[in-house]
C-alpha cells in the first residue's frame, strides 16, 4: 500500500478481515513498515473515547485540527454543538460510534483503518464520511458490508480467499 491509496478489505463474515487487519496494526505482518507510519483505527468497541471527557475534548486530544473543523466534522456526522459539549458517559450509543469515527478521522495519522464505519449511521453521517474520505490526502483501509459505500470510497478491492489476500477484479 502506497500513501494516498485508498482500498477496501471485502468479503464474507469469518474470513479473517478483522484478524488481518489488527495483525496488520500490530505489525505482525510481514514486509516493510514506513518509519512514518501513524495509523488511526476505528473499530466497534469504542475503546479510543474517555468517559470522562467532553465529546470535544475526545477529538481534540488527539488531533491537529482547530476547534472548528472538528466541530464542523462532528456535525457532519451528526452530533450537535451542544452534544459536542457533553461528556460521553451523556451520550447515546449511537452518538459514541459517530463520535469515536470523527475522533479517528481527525487523529495526527496517515493511514486511516476503518472497520465497518457504515454501521449504525444514518445515510446523512454516510455522505459525510464518504465526502471525507475523498478528500481525504492519506491512506485508508476499509471493511465494509456496504457495497455501495466501498465502490464510492475506494481505488481498489482485495479480499481474503482460502488465507491469502487476493485483488478483486
Amino acid at each position: 500500500m502506497t500513501f494516498g491509496e485508498k482500498l477496501a478489505l471485502v468479503g464474507s463474515n469469518g474470513t479473517g478481515k478483522t484478524s488481518f487487519v489488527r495483525k496488520l496494526i500490530s505489525k505482525e505482518l510481514a514486509g516493510y513498515y514506513n518509519p512514518k507510519l501513524k495509523i488511526a483505527y476505528f473499530a466497534q468497541d469504542l475503546i479510543n473515547l474517555d468517559e470522562e471527557k467532553t465529546a470535544l475534548e475526545n477529538v481534540s486530544c488527539t488531533s491537529l485540527q482547530d476547534r472548528m473543523t472538528i466541530l464542523n466534522l462532528l456535525g457532519m456526522l451528526g452530533l450537535s454543538y451542544d452534544k459536542a459539549q457533553q461528556k460521553v458517559a451523556n451520550l447515546s450509543g449511537g452518538e459514541r460510534v459517530r463520535l469515536s469515527l470523527a475522533k479517528v478521522l481527525l487523529a495526527d495519522a496517515n493511514l486511516l483503518i476503518l472497520d465497518e464505519p457504515t454501521n449504525f449511521l444514518d445515510m446523512a453521517a454516510i455522505e459525510a464520511l464518504e465526502t471525507f474520505l475523498k478528500e481525504y490526502e492519506g491512506s485508508v483501509l476499509l471493511v465494509s458490508h456496504d457495497q455501495q459505500f466501498v465502490e464510492t470510497s475506494v481505488h481498489s478491492q482485495w479480499e481474503i480467499v482460502q488465507a491469502c489476500l487476493v485483488k478483486k477484479s
